[in-house]
């Protein structure tokens, strides 16, 4: 989330062509990069990680939702 965040501040900031291009790929690149760093928390840590990443969204946090940890 802060890091959408520091990339529509940039937008903000300095509205070009070539920011307005960067946004959708740098989004892409980051998530992409989200899902190989889970497969590898995954391998390393197991059921445990499995079972937090089905409780915990990816980017944008649940408000008011509690999770249990193992």
């Amino acid at each position: 989330m802060a890091f959408v965040m520091i990339l529509l501040g940039f937008l903000l900031q300095w509205p070009t062509l070539l920011t307005l291009i960067m946004f959708p790929i740098l989004l892409l690149m980051y998530s992409r990069l989200a899902i190989k760093e889970e497969a590898e928390m995954s391998k390393q840590f197991g059921a445990v990680y499995d079972s937090y990443a089905q409780q915990t969204p990816r980017f944008i946090p649940k408000f008011g939702h509690k999770t249990t940890l193992p």
